[in-house]
């Protein structure tokens, strides 16, 4: 098949754009002719796949949506492919749209944490213009019309479904899941040696339980009710892997709580710093279907998060991690549990990994989107 993806900046750092580069990678290796329109092409083998550039403003990121928007659409127009496949609402021209999340759902849960985000009066403004586009995009695109035809819709879970079908009249649309994976070859359980290695280089104890908290937007992702949860812990520590522009206020929380905190910034070697750790903790408000989960998993950790997007179909109690709520109390309770029990523990990290291996890989999201391409034709 001839196959265009339209994804506005592409590379293996962001959850959305690596799913593009994955799957298009793969797909180009089954012998399709894969093309790319994106502003940016990043750690992605351009010998396998062809990229369109489109040129524009980065910033601010409504100026950033807009200005792709319009460009990718002519841009599409002038070309014939057997498939459009848009992430979100980027191209109306869609044949497949694959759904990381819906923008006026993920809208109202940034509201409520907005108001202890410390960021500037003309970022929320820019921040609030972008949302307010992508809404409008999302509505034109989703929206069952008479005498057009609706795209394949991939959302990435079963929340991110029923937001869909309760936020737009999506009609008799074909909606199929096909969730988020990981790269188990780059992400797995490390040796005891490299492990404690990791460990002695990145400020933390040789040995003991630690938990690891990986992402940026802090407020949304829960990282306060974490370390609140961790003063209620004494034996164990809380790696926070990611940045945040309030990150001063979230390091004067561990200090007055006395929480045993180690913040470690972005991480390039995000792999190793997982599989070091002993347990991933996310206690987040939203999510489409979070990437580290899947990864963390892959590493070997069980998981502990809130009942949202993704995590829902991927937890199994029990086995392979367990639903924590928002009150550092219960979160603090289940981590005790797990930091005391190591053969639990480790048992529940062999059982993710093989849960990811099993379901959660690359080569079957391509297959899935695959069979998805067939349904549009």
């Amino acid at each position: 098949m001839r196959i265009a993806f339209a994804m506005i900046n592409c590379n293996r750092r962001d959850g959305s754009a690596r799913a593009v580069n994955e799957v298009a990678e793969i797909l180009a290796r089954r012998g399709h002719d894969v093309h790319l329109y994106a502003r940016k092409a990043e750690d992605l083998d351009l010998g396998a796949v062809q990229w369109h550039p489109i040129p524009g403003p980065g910033w601010p990121e409504v100026a950033d949506f807009l200005s792709y928007h319009v460009a990718v659409n002519r841009r599409l127009a002038r070309h014939s492919y057997d498939i459009v496949h848009s992430i979100g609402c980027n191209t109306l021209r869609a044949d497949v749209v694959t759904i990381q999340n819906i923008q006026p759902v993920k809208m109202r849960v940034l509201k409520e944490v907005g108001s202890s985000e410390k960021i500037s009066l003309p970022r929320r403004f820019t921040r609030w213009l972008y949302l307010k586009a992508t809404c409008q995009a999302e509505r034109e695109l989703y929206t069952a019309r008479p005498g057009r035809r609706q795209p394949v819709f991939l959302p990435v879970s079963r929340g991110v479904e029923s937001e869909l079908r309760s936020t737009y009249r999506i009609g008799n649309a074909t909606v199929r899941i096909v969730p988020n994976a990981a790269d188990t070859r780059v992400f797995h359980p490390i040796s005891p040696e490299e492990r404690t290695a990791w460990r002695m280089a990145n400020g933390l104890p040789s040995d003991g339980p630690v938990a690891i908290f990986s992402g940026g937007e802090w407020g949304r992702k829960g990282l306060e009710q974490a370390i609140r949860a961790m003063a209620a812990v004494p034996d164990g520590m809380l790696y926070v892997a990611g940045d945040d522009p309030d990150r001063a206020r979230y390091k004067k929380i561990a200090e007055d709580c006395s929480a045993r905190i180690v913040f470690g910034g972005f991480r390039s070697d995000i792999a190793v710093a997982l599989a070091s750790c002993d347990v991933f903790l996310f206690p987040s408000r939203y999510e489409a279907f979070s990437l580290a989960t899947i990864e963390a998993a892959a590493c070997g950790l069980p998981i502990l998060a809130t009942r949202i997007n993704g995590t829902e179909d991927f937890i199994q109690p029990g086995r392979n991690g367990d639903f924590i709520s928002s009150d550092p109390s219960d979160i603090a309770a289940r981590l005790g549990a797990l930091f005391s029990d190591s053969g639990t523990r480790k048992q529940m990290g062999r059982t993710a990994r093989e849960i990811v291996e099993r379901d959660y890989t690359w080569d079957r999201v391509a297959t899935l989107t695959e069979e998805a391409y067939q349904l549009a034709l």
